[in-house]
């Protein structure tokens, strides 16, 4: 009985290992939204949460990365269906068989207003009475609270194009715009090499959220944990994090 339990044993940890060497020589699909620079940079196939994510792959001997950009909603969907093997932001409500990451990236959702407004925006229900542009699906990574509001808003729209959302603001057409804060600077950015901009007001109101990445394979998600955890711990994710922050958003974070 024990040799049949060992024979046993070491079947399965055989299949285990060789399918943890058919993860490492397989090509890994990642499916990323195109719109939230400096996150994910469609251009180059960089930014700071998909480098940590193919550092993380990286150290776990998995190179074989293919990037493929999407709605948060056509990602979700096709990650279901196990057409894509990473999903970076996955929007809908967690099933069984698909499997969350630890924290790649936080996320800073802030609003923004212009300070000839003069605003006083402490929380969610100071938004009351001003229009609003969110960035797409905005409600299901706010509080719960921002959704339920959202009659009280003068007004409320969301956009695909995030840099839209500066635009709207500087020339006067909304009273707030909702958006994460690198993805609020790193456009700014870019919308100052052709264009005026006006003082501005940001109003940290919500609290940082976390961003995992999500998995169809539970062993797959295994070793990219081990490899995140493996980054943390040498520093490398610290100095990518500071490099790209500081090359996108020209802010020099320093908490890591």
């Amino acid at each position: 009985m024990k040799v049949v339990f060992l024979l046993a044993l070491v079947c399965l940890c055989g299949d285990r290992l060789a399918f943890v060497k058919g993860i490492n020589q397989q090509r890994v699909t990642i499916a990323a939204n195109p719109t939230v620079a400096p996150y994910v940079i469609s251009e180059n196939d960089s930014g700071i949460q998909l480098e940590i994510v193919k550092a993380a792959l990286s150290n776990q001997n998995i190179n074989k990365v293919d990037v493929q950009y999407m709605s948060n909603q056509r990602a979700d969907a096709l990650l279901n269906r196990g057409h894509v093997d990473i999903a970076l932001n996955y929007s809908g409500i967690l099933i069984t068989g698909i499997y969350r990451s630890q924290s790649v990236v936080s996320y800073e959702n802030v609003v923004v207003s212009l300070k000839k407004s003069n605003f006083n925006i402490n929380t969610i229900y100071d938004l009351a009475t001003k229009s609003v542009l969110a960035f797409q699906n905005a409600p299901a990574y706010l509080p719960k609270e921002f959704g339920h509001n959202l009659e009280n808003l003068r007004g409320y729209e969301e956009v695909l194009n995030q840099q839209a959302q500066i635009h709207h603001l500087m020339a006067g057409w909304v009273d707030t715009i909702i958006l994460d804060r690198r993805i609020f600077l790193y456009y700014l950015k870019e919308y100052q090499k052709t264009n005026a901009t006006k003082d501005f007001v940001i109003h940290a109101i919500f609290p940082s959220a976390a961003r995992p990445a999500y998995f169809n394979n539970d062993l797959l998600r295994q070793q990219f944990d081990k490899g995140l955890a493996n980054i943390i711990q040498s520093g490398e994710y610290r100095t990518i994090m500071l490099n790209l922050d500081k090359q996108y958003t020209q802010r020099d974070f320093t908490r890591f």
